[in-house]
């Protein structure tokens, strides 16, 4: 049976998480935009060609999201985590180095396998194991991590690159990742609470039985690619992925290219990070009351919304009306996703399945940039990627409402057997 309270320490664990998706995902991937022009200027490539560069981290990350899930479900999380920051702290101050094409492939080929390993993949598998009445609660904290750290390191990020260029925007990132998050990581991160001691007996004393092994609720690999779920699921994390990726990669070129200053399209990023905090504390707790299907549903409306506003973003106000909407459906989709699968598949194989949703996943981060930037390079302009994001919002829409719980399917796989 799964605890129903917190073991001690299950909120130390999150704050710990909290932190390192700070300086992971925060300073990491969500100043990607900052980067985006001034690497774009220095090498002179094409916008789909630079996209494919960066894209190369989310191949990498989709061909090992499988294995990093398997390893999940085997040994602690904290050794896979650990890790991967490594990698990827060493990849961001190796690319500072980087001079051609293929080195700067290979350098985010590497990359990608640091951010598969110690972001969304284990840290869904540990807090699905130290929570369960308020295990939306602890993902949201958790993710917050990752738009406060993009509020405070974009800025940042952005006064290194202008101040001393881009490789040494790159390093800033890469330090802090090196010298808090690991350390923290080794210190308190466990993939789920460790068992109760066992109590003092006399020697004449029968020793005890062995535990019962522990029933985890949900479906086995094999059974859950035999369901609808699994598959909606899957296709809305690729959308998802390449919907988010497309804008935010883009994000500051599209600005700059309608006629914001590059200062200017940088603090609107940051302020789309502050409002993606308030989405990531909110829609867990929601999540908790409601069910993530009907959740996440609702987020897809918003994005929709969203995207339809930045069509008219040469008004300010059109802007913000992106930025706080767009801000507050990013936070709520890190959280929501593994909820929606958690929900309907089962904490039993999460970590497997996670990696295996995650191929493709990481396959869209790597698509939607590439897409996004060859339809501006064919059109000369942004205005028909955002028309099909429009559509793709409103299709998952639909395919979360789809998604089944697994007390329906866990009943259906019952009733065949007693036929």
């Amino acid at each position: 049976m799964l605890r129903k309270q917190e073991a001690p320490g299950a909120w130390l664990i999150v704050g710990v998480l909290f932190v390192s998706w700070f300086f992971v995902w925060g300073g990491g991937a969500n100043t990607g935009a900052v980067f985006f022009t001034p690497v774009l200027k220095h090498f002179g490539w094409s916008r789909a060609r630079l996209s494919f560069g960066y894209a190369a981290a989310a191949l990498s990350a989709g061909a090992t999201g499988p294995i990093v899930g398997w390893f999940l479900d085997r040994i602690d999380a904290r050794k896979v985590m650990v890790g991967g920051v490594a990698i990827l702290a060493s990849g961001y101050i190796v690319l500072t180095r980087a001079h051609t094409f293929p080195q700067f492939f290979i350098c985010n080929l590497a990359m990608g396998v640091g951010f598969v390993a110690s972001t969304a993949i284990p840290c869904s598998v540990v807090i699905a194991n130290w929570f369960t009445d308020r295990r939306g609660l602890a993902m949201g904290i958790t993710l917050a991590g990752a738009s406060i750290g993009g509020a405070v390191m974009t800025p940042i990020a952005n006064y290194a690159i202008a101040a001393r260029g881009w490789q040494f925007g790159y390093l800033m990132i890469a330090v802090p990742m090196a010298v808090i998050t690991i350390p923290l990581l080794i210190a308190f991160v466990r993939t789920r609470p460790a068992s109760e001691p066992e109590p003092e007996r006399l020697a004449s004393e029968p020793a005890p039985p062995p535990p019962a092994p522990i029933e985890l609720p949900g479906l086995e690999v094999g059974e859950a690619l035999r369901t609808r779920s699994m598959w909606l699921i899957t296709i809305v994390q690729f959308l998802f992925a390449s919907l988010f990726a497309g804008l935010g990669q883009h994000f500051i070129a599209y600005l700059i290219d309608i006629g914001y200053s590059a200062d200017v399209s940088a603090r609107v990023v940051s302020l789309t990070f502050i409002f993606t905090t308030f989405g990531s504390l909110l829609s867990g707790p929601m999540a908790d009351r409601v069910n993530a299907r009907q959740a996440t549903a609702l987020t897809w409306i918003v994005t929709a919304v969203a995207v339809f506003a930045l069509l008219g973003a040469t008004h300010f106000s059109a802007l913000m009306v992106y930025a706080v909407l767009v801000g507050v459906v990013g936070g709520a989709f890190g959280v929501l996703l593994p909820l929606l699968m958690l929900e309907s598949l089962g904490i039993r194989r999460f970590g497997s399945l996670m990696g295996l949703a995650g191929v493709f996943s990481t396959l869209g981060y790597a698509a939607g940039p590439v897409i996004t930037g060859r339809i501006h390079d064919l059109t000369g302009s942004y205005t028909l990627a955002l028309w099909l994001f429009i559509g793709v919002s409103i299709f998952c829409m639909l395919a979360c409402l789809a998604c089944r719980p697994l007390e329906s399917v866990s009943r259906e796989g019952t009733s065949r057997v007693a036929a």
